[in-house]
């Protein structure tokens, strides 16, 4: 699982079928001892450059909690077929839940609308 400064996230499988899957799922996991979470921005690589999709997802989560979110592939990603993956901003929280900072960003790994 693709992870940074204590927050996790990654599509639970690689390969999505359109017409079979509605919706790709990603684990989202926040091992900190304050809440944090990931903020979850898909990408789709057209031409071999990774292109944003306007749509996010943020998840703020309670220390040690470990959730899933997903995205309507008809909704998020137009039913278009193609090479995906999420760009993920690592958020803190304070205890309230209000958004303190962004602490850092990683990648999930690829996955696949066949």
């Amino acid at each position: 699982m693709a992870s940074l400064k204590g927050v996790s996230a990654n599509p639970t499988k690689a390969n999505h079928f359109l017409g079979k899957d509605k919706v790709v799922r990603i684990a989202v996991k926040n091992d900190n001892d304050y809440i944090a979470g990931p903020n979850l921005i898909p990408q789709r690589k057209v031409n071999g450059k990774w292109e944003m999709i306007k749509t996010n997802s943020p998840n703020p989560l309670n220390p040690g909690e470990k959730l899933y979110d997903q995205f309507d592939i008809k909704e998020s990603f137009g039913n278009k077929k193609g090479t995906y993956r999420f760009r993920v901003d690592v958020e803190r929280y304070d205890k309230k839940g209000n958004h303190v900072e962004t602490v850092g960003t990683f990648y999930t790994n690829e996955f696949y609308i066949k």
